[in-house]
């Protein structure tokens, strides 16, 4: 049977193979899993913040291509308005995203998330920071701060019994950045701890900064967003010495063989290391074929085997909910930032709907995807 997959990509400037490494994730995946012959028709949407460009992109793919799905990379708040879209063609629309930010609708038919789950690993990150009562000092980006990463953290210590004793945001011009105000709060707030909020550009930034300043500005351990850790990233940073702790979807050191399989065919095919937007294409992969051959309510429910564990989509709220896992982050014998994967942290039905469902009064900030700046 010969269908056709259309697929939303966005672009980033600190990760300009981003839509490529998804669509290859995708592509090898889908001649793993399918049994049908799928073209997939790719549609750029820039940064994924102008709703009515989403909208007419994906309008385009379903009137003018006839697709028979679509695949988009978009946080939340822009996927729930492509939501009636879907419903009303009745077709699948998957929306894969790193999961740092909260819904503000229901599940609606045909529409399912992939998510890497961004907001409760900083939950759980929150709480190991928070642990024993202790004072946390909050260190944020610029950038972060406009997404649900600091509120899964605050979340997270105050279950732990710790509280927040200062706030650093940082400023988000390059020859500008200083982190003068956060050694200041270490010197002065009581802090026992570091929860840092940082990605892109920005947590390459920080860390620069923590070994210019070292060693007091890593006194205390951190406790670290995912995408500080994400390993591309990573392998830009010297080590600045210290402890670094963080809670991950998936790592390259991850075992077993779905991860063999995918790690070997991305390095295979691609000549690159897999990474965690392969990843995120390469669900989309069993996920689609999936909902094209049995139906899109077949997705309730619906568990499969990926590189990062079992993945389950809960037949609620339509999200995707899979093991997390402690990692650290060290210096290797070039002393450059590597992720060393630890314990994975088994996420329930129940842990899932309680962080999907615990969301701040305040509307989120920043309108574009997460990682494209």
């Amino acid at each position: 049977m010969h269908l056709s997959i259309g697929l939303l990509l966005p672009r980033s400037t600190d990760y300009p193979a981003l839509g490529f490494d998804i669509l290859d994730g995708l592509r090898n995946s889908i001649a793993i899993n399918s049994r049908d012959e799928l073209r997939i028709i790719p549609e750029n949407i820039g940064y994924g913040e102008d709703h009515a460009l989403n909208y007419a992109k994906a309008e385009k793919l379903l009137l003018q291509d006839n697709v028979d799905a679509i695949i988009a990379y978009c946080n939340v708040a822009n996927a729930e308005p492509l939501y009636g879209l879907a419903a009303a063609i009745g077709r699948p629309f998957i929306f894969v995203d790193p999961g740092m930010q909260l819904p503000e609708m229901i599940a609606q038919p045909y529409c399912y998330h992939i998510s890497l789950q961004g907001v409760h690993a900083c939950r759980i990150a929150g709480y190991l920071a928070g642990e024993k009562s202790r004072k946390v000092l909050m260190a944020t980006s610029f950038y972060d701060g406009g997404y649900r990463g600091p509120w899964g953290y605050t979340r997270g210590l105050e279950e732990a019994g710790g509280s927040v004793c200062g706030n650093y945001v940082s400023g988000y011009k390059e020859a500008e950045f200083s982190i003068d105000a956060y050694i200041e709060l270490l010197r002065h707030s009581g802090a026992q701890s570091v929860a840092a909020c940082f990605s892109t550009y920005l947590a390459d930034l920080f860390i620069k900064a923590l070994k210019e300043k070292h060693p007091s500005a890593i006194a205390l351990p951190f406790y670290c967003s995912p995408f500080m850790a994400e390993e591309q990233l990573l392998a830009k940073c010297d080590f600045p010495g210290g402890t670094f702790h963080a809670i991950v979807p998936w790592g390259s050191g991850l075992q077993g063989e779905a991860q063999q399989l995918f790690t070997d065919t991305i390095l295979k095919e691609k000549k690159k290391k897999a990474n965690i937007f392969h990843l995120l294409g390469w669900e989309a992969g069993i996920v689609v074929p999936q909902a094209l051959r049995e139906g899109a309510t077949s997705l309730n429910g619906f568990s499969y085997a990926s590189p990062r564990g079992t993945v389950t989509i809960h037949p609620q709220t339509q999200f995707t909910y899979a093991p997390l896992y402690k990692a650290e982050i060290v210096g290797d014998e070039q002393h450059k930032c590597i992720l060393n994967i630890g314990d994975p942290i088994d996420v329930t039905a129940a842990n899932h709907e309680m962080v999907h469902n615990d969301k701040p009064d305040m509307a989120a900030g920043w309108k574009n995807n997460y990682l494209c700046i």
